[in-house]
């Protein structure tokens, strides 16, 4: 896209007042994902490191488990992470596929017969 088309389509959609960024929720469910993510990875290193100073097999086990809740805390954060951003990804990309269609239709109108 040329910088005027650029300018034109942000000027459109300024003008049609549409939602272009995702609202608080959105931001606050990145954030979390992101969050828990991080706190997982630390979590499940805190385990390992702790589980290499112990000798008992049943306290291996319980901070095996904990990596294991780690394991899954990581892909929840991760899904919820993933999901605001292709949300975020598709609203633009949808909202530039119908404004490039509504400039397809009126050029097709403007050299109609």
């Amino acid at each position: 896209m040329t910088s005027e088309r650029i300018d034109r389509f942000e000027a459109e959609v300024a003008e049609f007042r549409l939602k272009t960024g995702g609202g608080a929720a959105e931001k606050a469910m990145s954030r979390l994902g992101a969050i828990l993510m991080g706190l997982a990875v630390v979590v499940g290193i805190g385990s390992y490191v702790q589980s290499t100073k112990l000798d008992d097999v049943r306290d291996q086990n319980e901070l095996i488990v904990l990596a294991l809740l780690c394991v899954a805390l990581a892909v929840v954060g991760g899904a919820l992470f993933l999901w605001t951003r292709m949300a975020n990804f598709w609203r633009f990309w949808m909202l530039r596929q119908m404004y490039e269609h509504q400039a397809h239709l009126d050029q097709i109108l403007e050299h109609r017969p």
